[in-house]
């Protein structure tokens, strides 16, 4: 047997956007503005494997409390105790006329384990709330008050603790449907232990099941991102003259931004979002798509990164390259024969760079700068959507939240093995992959030092 929670509020306090965000799913329902939207009964379960743990009902918003109140009070129904006139109201005249949204929420009361009554705290406790308390308590079910909007600062809320307070409702759960944090998630789960104890293990179950999927999450989305940055970093384009034509400049430029695309496109699949829930920084969008041009000085400047050129040209593929064959004697043709060949080992591993600058080839490739930017970019698209509600109804737009000198020197090593390896731009690395696995490590650590992303 799952466990039978009914959400129930006023209408347009988000109890549809609840089950959604516990869900993680954004195809629950109808979810807008508009007041009323839910308009009929519908459940859904949570399950683990094929177990049902919790099943949720969401059912439509009260929308004349007042009224009914009076109702329940009036002559018809003032004789019957506690939970005895919800089925005679249920079969009444009122039940088929002005209260039907309402009747279609006191039917299910009965069904119920425990009740989830579902709070805008950006609405003060006024008289019609207070009347859906009493309205519900008289089904004599556990009511667990959910402060929707919590995460904005609200004047309402210390007036809501203490009406609840007065109410006897103790055990109440400040949640976001919109910013999601897994800790309050937890907390409402541990508040159902309290009040079905008989179903703790159930609960503790479907609590370290929860815990286990974030975590596995953002382990997948660090390892898209690491595929990026070694991508990108390892992607190199032969030019024809230098300076490089402009054609030849789109082409490359093009080549980093379809990569990026791929990431967003993998990350949003991950958190089961859409494509239209993330757009990039107001520069040069088309289409709210990632159009912004990540090679402008001024979107550089926007994420706190300084550079002179947008990307490097001539023969280097990496500044360690260049910094090596500028330190050789070239001058014999011995030492370029030897350079080339395939008898000195690291000579042939940087063989197609060094054959560049005798051959006066050309290679563009992604700068440091600019590699930086993918790399924040994506970490401010993890870190986002890893806390994002799935009733969330903005778009994102990214922006920098957090220094970039740290990360960018401890992965710098592996970014610039990636470019001593033009063919990894080709590759499907593997998971185990020693580079894979360092950048990983340090977006994971990087994670783990900012709010909210750490499960």
């Amino acid at each position: 047997m799952s466990i039978s929670l009914l959400v129930v509020g006023h209408a347009n306090t988000g109890k549809t956007s609840l089950i959604r965000t516990l869900l993680r799913k954004q195809d629950f329902g109808d979810v807008s503005d508009r007041a009323g939207t839910t308009r009929h009964v519908e459940s859904v379960k949570i399950k683990i494997g094929k177990q049902t743990v919790i099943t949720l009902t969401d059912t439509p918003g009260f929308e004349d409390s007042i009224g009914l109140w009076q109702i329940r009070h009036s002559d018809a129904f003032r004789s019957y105790q506690g939970s005895d006139w919800l089925q005679p109201f249920c079969e009444s005249h009122f039940a088929q006329d002005e209260f039907e949204q309402e009747a279609k929420i006191l039917k299910q009361l009965s069904q119920a384990d425990i009740i989830l009554y579902v709070i805008d705290i950006r609405q003060a406790p006024l008289g019609k709330y207070l009347d859906e308390l009493a309205l519900l308590a008289s089904a004599n079910k556990p009511i667990i008050p959910i402060l929707n909007f919590s995460a904005s600062p609200s004047a309402h809320l210390e007036a809501w603790r203490k009406v609840l307070a007065e109410r006897h409702l103790h055990a109440v759960i400040k949640y976001d449907t919109v910013a999601f944090y897994f800790e309050d998630e937890k907390r409402l789960y541990q508040s159902i232990q309290s009040l079905m104890p008989e179903d703790y293990d159930a609960i503790k179950h479907l609590i370290q099941n929860r815990e286990e999927a974030a975590q596995l999450r953002r382990s997948m989305a660090c390892n898209l991102l690491s595929d990026l940055l070694l991508k990108a970093a390892s992607t190199r384009l032969e030019c024809s003259s230098y300076p490089p034509k402009s054609e030849e400049m789109r082409v490359f430029e093009d080549k980093i931004r379809a990569l990026e695309q791929g990431y967003t496109s993998q990350l949003l699949r991950l958190y089961e979002f859409q494509q239209e829930d993330l757009i990039a920084s107001p520069l040069d969008i088309q289409n709210a798509r990632w159009e912004q041009d990540l090679f402008d000085a001024d979107t550089l400047k926007e994420w706190g990164v300084e550079t002179g050129t947008s990307a490097l040209t001539g023969a280097a593929i990496g500044a360690g390259i260049d910094v090596m064959s500028a330190g050789l004697t070239l001058g014999t043709a011995t030492t370029i024969g030897a350079i080339l060949g395939a008898t000195w080992k690291t000579g042939q591993h940087y063989k197609d760079t060094l054959k560049s600058k005798f051959t006066k080839q050309h290679f563009l490739c992604l700068d440091q700068a600019t590699l930086t930017l993918l790399c924040l970019r994506g970490v401010n698209a993890i870190e986002h959507f890893h806390q994002r509600g799935h009733a969330s109804q903005q778009a994102y737009q990214l922006s920098p939240s957090f220094p970039s000198n740290d990360l960018m020197d401890r992965i710098k090593p592996y970014c610039k093995q990636a470019r001593q390896h033009p063919e990894w731009s080709q590759q499907a690395l593997p998971d185990d992959h020693p580079s894979k696995l360092g950048i990983k490590k340090q977006l994971e650590e990087t994670l783990d030092s900012l709010p909210n992303v750490k499960s």
